[in-house]
């Protein structure tokens, strides 16, 4: 179906499109995990997440900075240690970490998928914005298991390195294309809307308690 005012919609990913059940993962629980699955020792471990961790951290402090991306730092950590590993190691060391492994931490935010469903069955374009530790075919790995609608034909992970929330860089390269508005929807005022509205995007608030997506409803009819 034609769509009369080319529109796309941005979602945020955790705590609008995916619930945690339970708290991020602490350094402590990060490094029992890589000592496990990278057959490290304890001390080894602790050094890796501190520099991998570390490094995330302050970039997410600073707005303006770029966010490194993460399977680079924890392979430059391991090596520094001389204790290199193949990226599948890499990246099943920091699925098991980031408490991806857990089918239980993470949970689809239905009401949020199905207006992403809808949005798309009229004829607008979905794509996802998420500030995240989880590499991006990690992230794509876990949207999958969530069974998170396949109706996004774009996303910005930020873990793969580069600009993030609420840096405006990162949200001109996901609007990107011919559109005559912009939606972005998320739970955060201060890293999702604010930032978009300062772009002269239109924005909705997502309590994930409660979430309402009624505003949405005159992009995707009764």
């Amino acid at each position: 179906m034609p769509v009369a005012v080319p529109v796309v919609v941005v979602f945020d990913c955790f705590d609008t499109l995916v619930t945690s059940r339970r708290p991020f993962p602490s350094p402590e629980e990060f490094t029992a995990c890589l000592a496990e699955v990278l057959a490290l020792d304890d001390a080894s471990a602790g050094q890796v997440v501190r520099r991998v961790l570390g490094a995330v951290q302050a970039a997410m402090a600073d707005p303006s900075a770029l966010q490194p991306p993460t399977l680079a730092l924890l392979d430059a950590a391991l090596r520094e240690r001389a204790a290199p590993r193949e990226r599948p190691d890499l990246e099943r060391a920091l699925w098991h970490a980031l408490g991806a492994a857990d089918e239980d931490r993470y949970a689809l935010c239905e009401p949020v998928a199905e207006a992403m469903s809808r949005i798309a069955g009229a004829g607008h374009t979905v794509r996802l914005l998420s500030n995240c530790y989880l590499p991006g075919a990690l992230m794509r790995r876990l949207l999958e298991r969530l069974k998170v609608p396949d109706v996004w034909d774009r996303a910005v992970f930020t873990a793969d390195g580069g600009p993030k929330k609420p840096d405006a860089r990162a949200f001109r390269l996901i609007g990107e294309g011919p559109f005559e508005r912009r939606v972005m929807v998320g739970d955060s005022e201060e890293t999702d809307l604010a930032p978009a509205a300062a772009l002269g995007w239109d924005t909705v608030r997502v309590d994930p308690p409660r979430p309402d997506l009624s505003s949405l409803a005159p992009l995707f009819g009764p």
